[in-house]
């Protein structure tokens, strides 16, 4: 059977303080999809950022010799 290509299939565990797990609770009580409230920041955030994430990286690679 051929996978759904909308299925998440990379698993990523990050932990949260207490007060972050307080404001994901909160989210959920007002009917808000944590888990893809979650997926959209990180996609937010990294589209904000992706320039200077690969600037960093091609900075590494540089060798003037």
């Amino acid at each position: 059977m051929k996978p759904i290509e909308n299925q998440y299939t990379y698993k990523k565990v990050i932990a949260f303080t207490k007060q972050q797990q307080k404001s994901l609770e909160t989210l959920k009580k007002y009917d808000v999809n944590v888990n893809e409230f979650i997926r959209i920041a990180v996609r937010e955030k990294i589209k904000k950022d992706w320039e200077n994430i690969k600037e960093n990286k091609e900075n590494k690679n540089y060798c003037p010799f």
